[in-house]
């Protein structure tokens, strides 16, 4: 009895010592967004608030504060290199990361702006150099069978409160092929199904064995990557051949990836991509490309995207990811784009290795389309387009997406027949239907001239008396905006009925209008407007017996300025 006990002891001692070992393998993962994205959410989240979307705005305000995930320390045996394995989403906004071991006597150890050097593109797998220099403890990966029921452990530094604490969680593999094509973009990549523990901010840690021969006492056979929300212990690792294989594919010497050929590979990559779908154009697209979205061109993205896209988007920014989801609206904009029309590759030129910078000449015809790209964790990327301009997602000509939801007039109206008429003044309050129609309610004060027949010494004369009438109308207008830049010329035509009431003049009036209306977008359905144009009403008095109109056709120069909120 007295040996087993001590055999147990020696077990036990045995797996804390293990598990203390590996405590110094795996990493706090600590993205750092960089200084245009930093610039790009401060904007945008002011726009938005500006906008009344608060909500939104403060997802982007908090969106890269505190935020972090878990990785493990590998080893690359062909260069020899330390490496920190983790999840793509965890570093995918990232420039580059910090990176801390929480060792066991509760010191840390830095790495302080790690660049992220390769992603995967269909699965969600990420890379980290650590500095030449840097020393720690790592994980083999093993490419063991995996089965259900066997034991396995997760290590992570999830969330308690708002920082990362230490969990080396247990569990089984329940499913031990688990097919979920939502989760590996429709690829039949068999995930691990487990009941280990995993929480927010364990994105990106290993998912363990037991081993003997491995000098912390196991092997990694995943990557823990998701956990279902509406079922009990349900968490999903990536298997370690996708890891391997990426490992393996990618090239030990990165300076190959800067070459005039590996950008052409890319180039002629994107065409293949845009033809397909945008979820292929995806791993293409730049967060450079991101930032140079202004709050005016997001909504325009948000107008102009498909159904499937802007579903993707609203996903995104439900689940606090919002880069990701202006990423979706541009990439859906840039595939719908390139694969209208057909483009072929015409050549690379200026590429700087320096910089990590290229141009990229694309052709529709004769006509040529030049592109901007940058290398931004360890991919060739695009970063511009002449054909996809961040700062102008909807092209120059009839827009689809001009429209504004209230919108406050002041105008005057110069009559043609100034002696039946005087100068008059309005106020409209004007909506847009679905961009090519409209509907307002205006009010005018009116001064006009009427005759009333009097006796004088036995002589009927006719005197003329001024009048002051209050109108109120509604319109029902159709406009043809053309976009010219911020700029929107607005050709339209409209009808309108109403009353006029007055002390001693009251009845009906009919009429219609047509002009060209200015407008300069500063905000989300946010205009400016000049208007002129031509109004012309006829008034039809309930009674004219005592006084008449000297006039009853009132036809006009309308002029007017306004502004929507």
């Amino acid at each position: 009895m007295k040996k087993q006990i001590l055999t147990l002891l020696a077990l036990t001692t045995i797996f804390i010592a293990s598990a203390q070992n590996l405590r110094e393998t795996v990493a706090i993962v600590r993205p750092n967004l960089s200084e245009t994205t930093q610039a790009f959410l401060a904007d945008f989240s002011k726009s938005l608030r500006s906008d009344g979307f608060y909500s939104a705005a403060d997802n982007l305000q908090n969106y890269g504060k505190n935020m972090f995930g878990t990785g493990f320390a590998y080893r690359d045996k062909r260069d020899n290199r330390l490496y920190i394995i983790t999840n793509r989403h965890v570093v995918e906004q990232a420039e580059s990361v910090n990176i801390e071991f929480s060792l066991p006597d509760n010191s840390t150890k830095r790495f302080a702006d790690c660049p992220v050097i390769g992603v995967h593109d269909e699965f969600d797998i990420a890379f980290i150099a650590l500095p030449q220099e840097a020393q720690a403890p790592t994980l083999d990966i093993t490419r063991q069978p995996i089965a259900d029921g066997m034991t396995v452990f997760t290590a992570g530094f999830p969330a308690l409160g708002d920082k990362p604490s230490w969990q080396l969680g247990q569990g089984i593999v329940s499913n031990a092929n688990a097919l979920v094509q939502s989760l590996t973009q429709g690829k039949d990549l068999p995930l691990i199904q487990h009941t280990a523990q995993v929480d927010a901010g364990s994105s990106g840690g290993p998912l363990l064995i037991r081993d003997e021969q491995a000098a912390t006492g196991f092997a990694v056979i995943g990557i823990n990557t998701w956990k279902a929300t509406d079922r009990e212990n349900t968490n999903f690792a990536i298997p370690t051949s996708a890891i391997d294989d990426f490992l393996q594919n990618y090239p030990a010497d990165s300076r190959v990836l800067l070459t005039q050929s590996e950008v052409e590979n890319k180039a002629n990559a994107f065409l293949q991509a845009a033809r397909s779908s945008y979820q292929a154009v995806m791993p293409f697209v730049s967060y450079r490309y991101v930032s140079n979205i202004s709050a005016n061109t997001f909504y325009d993205l948000v107008i102009a995207a498909s159904d499937a896209a802007t579903d993707a988007m609203k996903s995104c920014f439900e689940q606090g990811n919002p880069l990701d989801g202006i990423r979706i609206g541009l990439a859906d904009i840039i595939c719908r784009q390139f694969s209208g029309k057909n483009y072929t590759f015409s050549g690379v030129s200026n590429l700087d290795t320096t910089r990590e910078t290229a141009d990229v000449t694309y052709a529709v015809g004769d006509k040529p389309i030049l592109t901007q790209w940058i290398m931004e964790q360890g991919r060739w990327r695009l970063i511009n387009a002449e054909n996809v301009k961040a700062s102008q997602i909807e092209p120059n000509g009839i827009s689809k997406s001009y429209g504004f939801g209230t919108s406050i007039y002041v105008g005057l109206i110069s009559p043609f027949n100034s002696d039946a008429f005087d100068l008059s003044y309005s106020v409209a309050f004007k909506r847009t239907i679905l961009t090519f129609m409209t509907y307002e309610i205006s009010a005018s004060l009116l001064k006009v001239n009427t005759e009333k027949l009097e006796w004088e010494n036995l002589t009927e004369v006719v005197r003329e008396y001024p009048k002051n009438i209050f109108d109120i109308d509604f319109n029902l207008g159709g406009q043809l905006p053309v976009k010219c830049g911020p700029i929107y010329l607005v050709p339209y035509a409209k009808v309108l009925g109403g009353l006029y009431f007055g002390s001693d003049l009251s009845g009906i009036n009919y009429g219609f209008g047509a002009g060209v209306e200015v407008a300069y977008k500063f905000g989300y359905q946010n205009y400016v407007f000049a208007n002129i144009g031509y109004l012309g009403k006829k008034l039809k008095p309930f009674d004219d017996q005592e006084y008449r109109l000297k006039s009853k056709m009132l036809s006009g120069l309308a002029l007017s300025i306004g502004v929507s909120f």
